[in-house]
C-alpha cells in the first residue's frame, strides 16, 4: 500500500482529507481521498492498459522487424535456413553471459545512488510499494515490482519485452496536477555479427500514460526511443548503452493534466526492448528502472 509523507506547511490553504485504502481481486491496494471509487472502474483501467501495452507492442515489434526483412532479401546471398554453426552457437551464449553481466553491472550501480529533492510546500511525495505492476513478453526476462518500484525489459534474443508499475490518483476537489518522479534508467544493448555478414538490431525506451478511468479517456500517452540500432554493424560486434540517465531529466519527465473532483486517475511508468536478428547473428537490448518516490504536486483550479 503506497503511503504519501506530507510537507509540514501548506501555506496554499489546501485541506488534505484523511486517506482510506481498499483493496482490488486482493491484489492491488488503492490510496483515495473522498470517496471510493467502484471497482469495476479500477479494474477496466488496469485491463485497458493492458490491452492497449499489448497493441504497441505488437505493432512495434511488427514494425521493427520490417527492416531485417528488407535487409535480407534485398542485400544478403546466404542461406536463410543455414545449418547450425555449433562454434557460433557457443559463441552466442558466451557473448549473452557477457552482455548480461554488463546489464546487471549497469543497472546494480543506481541501486546504489543516494538522491537529493528539495521539497516544496504542498507536495504530495508517493513512496512504494505503488498501486499496481504489469509485465507483458515475449520471451524476454522483464519484470516489475510495484512493492520495490522496480520494472524492467530484458528479450532473450529475438522477441520484445516491456513492464511498468502504476499509482491511482482520486482527488476530493478539482485540481491542476504536476506529476513526476524521480526514476534511475540503466539500459544496455548489443548487436552482435559473425563472419561473413548478418542483420542484428535493438531498440528501446521509456513511457508513460495517463488515463481518466473514471470517463474512460486517455489523457496523456508518451514515449522517448533511448536507442535504436537498426543497421548492420561495420564490425563483429557494437553495443551502447547509458547508467547516468533519469526519467525526469527526459521528455517525458514533467506531466501537466487537471483532475477532477471525484474521478480516479491512473498514472503508468513505462519501459519497453527490443531485439531482433537474422541469420549468423546475434541481437540483445536491457532497460533497468527504479522510483523510489513520485512527485504530485496539485493545486486547487
Amino acid at each position: 500500500m503506497p503511503w504519501i509523507a506530507k510537507a509540514e506547511e501548506n501555506p496554499r490553504g489546501i485541506a488534505h482529507e484523511q486517506e482510506e485504502v481498499i483493496t482490488i481481486d486482493s491484489q492491488i491496494d488503492l490510496r483515495v481521498k473522498g470517496a471510493l471509487p467502484e471497482l469495476k472502474v479500477l479494474n477496466s483501467a488496469n485491463e485497458f492498459m493492458e490491452r492497449k501495452m499489448a497493441r504497441f507492442l505488437e505493432y512495434e515489434y511488427e514494425t521493427f522487424q520490417s527492416d531485417k526483412e528488407n535487409f535480407l532479401n534485398g542485400k544478403l546471398n546466404f542461406d536463410l535456413n543455414p545449418e547450425k554453426n555449433e562454434a557460433f552457437e557457443d559463441l552466442k551464449k558466451f557473448n549473452f553471459q557477457k552482455f548480461t553481466e554488463i546489464a546487471d553491472i549497469k543497472a546494480k550501480s543506481h541501486r546504489k545512488n543516494k538522491f537529493l529533492f528539495s521539497i516544496e510546500p504542498g507536495f504530495d511525495i508517493i513512496i512504494p510499494p505503488y498501486d499496481t505492476e504489469w509485465t507483458n513478453s515475449f520471451i524476454s526476462f522483464s519484470s516489475a515490482n510495484k512493492v520495490s518500484g522496480t520494472f524492467k525489459s530484458f528479450p532473450i534474443g529475438n522477441g520484445y519485452g516491456a513492464s511498468g508499475v502504476g499509482v491511482f490518483l482520486s482527488p476530493s476537489s478539482n485540481v491542476s496536477t504536476r506529476f513526476s518522479a524521480h526514476c534511475p534508467v540503466s539500459y544496455s544493448w548489443s548487436n552482435f555479427i559473425n563472419e561473413g555478414g548478418g542483420y542484428a538490431a535493438s531498440k528501446g525506451g521509456l513511457g508513460i500514460t495517463i488515463y481518466n478511468a473514471t470517463q474512460g479517456t486517455l489523457i496523456r500517452d508518451d514515449r522517448e526511443v533511448l536507442w535504436d540500432q537498426s543497421r548492420k554493424p561495420s564490425s563483429l560486434e557494437i553495443s551502447g548503452g547509458g547508467d547516468d540517465l533519469y526519467f525526469q531529466s527526459t521528455s517525458l519527465g514533467q506531466s501537466y493534466f487537471h483532475m477532477k473532483a471525484g474521478n480516479t486517475y491512473l498514472v503508468w511508468m513505462w519501459c519497453w526492448a527490443l531485439s531482433d536478428s537474422g541469420p549468423n547473428a546475434a541481437a540483445f537490448s536491457n532497460i533497468d528502472c527504479k522510483v523510489p518516490f513520485m512527485i504530485v504536486d496539485s493545486f486547487n483550479q
